[in-house]
């Protein structure tokens, strides 16, 4: 996805390899290390992240940066260490609360760390080069109008809009549950639902064989929502889903009244980022693993039946907006630059992010 979003914009694009580390809940890091189901995919992927290494060292001989900007994730390890290697200065983003590995052993070295959430809230880095900048967002997700959500849908203007989403690869725990709740949510809301591409043609099987869901036309699924996206984010009344950063992002930069479903069992930062929105009471958290349709029933009518309880979300969340972030992060990344290149220049850019 990566390579087609980047090439279609006009970038260069170069690939490597890279691995991950996989850790079981067993005790001990040595434990860990020596699970039987984890040592020979680990063993494996180290292979591939020397082998990243040395393709990052030769891009970037080739491509001569200023500077490295690393999101995060595994791919970003061998790019950070090649970066290291070479001397040239790297600036990582990190938007979960609770940071990656990868992440965890780069930020060591890292000239800036900028972050999602406000920097008391991480534990792992050294607070002096930590920088609160937010997690960009799309500008077509600021630009939307609601209007364009109902035109795009077909939506009945003055009916509650519901928008879920497991992530772009979908959740097939979410679907399940969605899919025996639509009989209690679609005499009473629309629903915009991005099921994944694994899922949406089981779903509309399913679908056909039912006979005890009314107001079908009121629910509108699809596999993946590019384009689509911000007119359903503008419409939406409420949205429901993972607790990954960019559900969590679009929701507070637009104030929407959000209903998180973390990864239990796969996910332990998108966990953190549940709670600490909760504490703050800025979502409503639904544990997946005993979610039942009538919770995700009972839940949204809990929400959306009630305008207080709508207001008070919608302003807990949209306190962690941050719609300037990508500004931020290139004025951070500029200022990198002039610190290291710069003839004698300061780097004051960093005081404006």
């Amino acid at each position: 996805m990566e390579a087609r979003i980047v090439t279609a914009s006009g970038w260069q694009f170069a690939a490597i390899k890279a691995g991950k580390f996989r850790r079981m809940q067993s005790a001990g890091m040595l434990s860990k290390l020596l699970n039987p189901s984890t040592l020979g995919p680990n063993i494996r992927d180290l292979a591939r992240v020397v082998q990243g290494v040395g393709g990052a060292l030769r891009i970037l001989r080739r491509f001569k940066p200023e500077v490295v900007f690393l999101k995060g994730g595994f791919v970003c390890l061998p790019v950070g260490i090649a970066a290291r290697l070479l001397h040239i200065p790297y600036v990582i983003h990190e938007s979960d609360v609770s940071p990656g590995l990868a992440n965890r052993i780069l930020g060591k070295w890292a000239y800036r760390i900028a972050v999602g959430f406000p920097v008391k809230h991480y534990h792992d880095f050294d607070k002096s080069r930590l920088m609160y900048v937010g997690n960009p967002v799309r500008p077509d997700i600021l630009k939307a109008h609601r209007l364009e959500g109902l035109a795009m849908f077909k939506l009945q203007d003055g009916l509650p809009v519901i928008l879920i989403t497991g992530g772009s690869q979908g959740a097939t725990q979410i679907n399940d549950v969605v899919l025996e709740a639509l009989s209690g949510l679609l005499p009473h809301y629309q629903i915009i639902h991005q099921t994944g591409d694994r899922d949406l043609e089981r779903i509309r099987f399913e679908l056909g064989r039912r006979s005890d869901i009314t107001h079908l036309e009121r629910y509108h699924p699809y596999a993946f929502l590019m384009k689509e996206m911000a007119p359903a984010l503008a419409v939406a009344d409420l949205v429901i889903g993972r607790a990954g950063v960019g559900t969590i992002n679009d929701s507070a930069a637009l104030g929407k009244p959000t209903v998180l479903i973390p990864n239990y069992e796969m996910a332990s930062h998108q966990l953190e980022n549940a709670r600490l929105l909760a504490r703050q009471g800025a979502v409503r958290v639904l544990n997946g693993t005993t979610l039942t349709p009538a919770k995700l029933v009972g839940e949204v009518k809990r929400i959306l039946d009630d305008p207080a309880e709508q207001a008070l979300l919608s302003k807990g969340i949209r306190e962690l907006g941050r719609p300037q972030a990508a500004h931020d992060l290139a004025v951070l990344l500029e200022a990198t630059v002039r610190k290291f290149h710069g003839a004698g220049e300061s780097a004051a850019g960093e005081d404006e992010a």
